[in-house]
């Protein structure tokens, strides 16, 4: 079998594994989403109210959004390791768990955020860049434009794909931010194909229709009556909704993917040992042990199936 034969069907696996976790309490993961999609959604009708531009408005609709975007993530997590090992946490449980891991989650995105934006700015000014001064007119102009798009596109696949794992080496593998981040890196690296995967064939099928909804939308409401601008005025918090729909099925995934990753490589490090930390990373892991202890090494509380 191929190795991208192999990865496929290794992707189609972890996948139908994670849709067994999130079938047996379905209930649960309904009321996790409906939590943290909430203030997504009132930050949306916020935006279509009457509600005078302002300070007060813009740090409403700012904290709406960061409650939605940020703490999702690790209570859906939680609630999937447990899941995995055949225990239901429950609504309440999964919050209190999940949300001591928040702020290690919130460093390891610091790295993930900066890793993935460094390159994809200057993609997107160089874009910007070849329009301004080098114009091209017509079909070429079209097929130019077509190019960019893609390569764009392919390199944010990438780099998301391989920063994937990043939160999962943080919260379930209780790692650094930091060295959640490298190890997210390496471990992809080797073994991309089935990562890369994992990440499509678990958030494609929620995620490229929604996208085609909302695209839809925002090209077709009309212009004339205002609709279609406030839409595209929504749209950022909507967003947030429709990302709140995938991530049960990427996380659940993912979580699969990331033992049996995980597994494999400590049975090779205890034969081939563990490779050094990049000289560029020691000072940023140095940071991270010297701010308080949620950012570092250690969290409070653990759960056993996160170990």
């Amino acid at each position: 079998m191929s190795t991208l034969s192999a990865a496929w069907t290794g992707s189609l696996g972890y996948t139908r594994r994670g849709l067994r976790v999130l079938g047996a309490t379905p209930w649960l993961y309904v009321q996790i989403l409906s939590a943290f999609a909430a203030p997504a959604a009132i930050a949306a009708y916020v935006t279509a109210s009457d509600i005078p531009e302002g300070f007060g408005r813009s740090a409403l609709l700012y904290v709406l959004n960061a409650v939605s975007a940020s703490a999702a993530p690790v209570v859906v997590m939680t609630a999937v390791a447990a899941g995995f090992h055949g225990v239901n946490l429950g609504f309440v449980n999964s919050m209190r768990h999940g949300l001591w891991w928040l702020l290690r989650y919130l460093w390891t995105n610091v790295h993930t955020t900066v890793i993935f934006w460094a390159p994809i700015l200057v993609l997107l000014n160089l874009f910007e860049w070849q329009r301004r001064e080098a114009p091209v007119d017509g079909g070429a102009g079209l097929a130019l434009t077509a190019a960019w798009v893609v390569l764009i596109g392919v390199a944010a696949l990438y780099i998301h794909s391989r920063t994937l794992l990043a939160p999962f080496f943080a919260v379930h593998g209780n790692l650094p931010a930091t060295l959640a981040t490298i190890e997210s890196w390496r471990m992809s690296g080797r073994r991309f194909p089935i990562v890369f995967g994992t990440f499509i064939v678990a958030s494609a099928p929620t995620a490229v229709p929604l996208a085609i909804v909302l695209t839809t939308l925002a090209f077709t409401l009309d212009e004339a009556d205002g609709s279609r601008a406030v839409f595209k005025a929504m749209l950022p918090s909507l967003v947030w909704v429709v990302i709140k729909i995938v991530r049960p099925f990427l996380i659940a995934a993912t979580y699969g993917l990331y033992t049996d990753l995980w597994t494999d490589e400590q049975r090779r490090r205890a034969e081939h040992g563990t490779p050094a930390v990049p000289l560029l990373a020691r000072p940023l892991l140095a940071f991270s042990r010297w701010v308080p202890r949620l950012f570092g090494r250690a969290i409070g509380r653990r759960i056993e199936w996160t170990a």
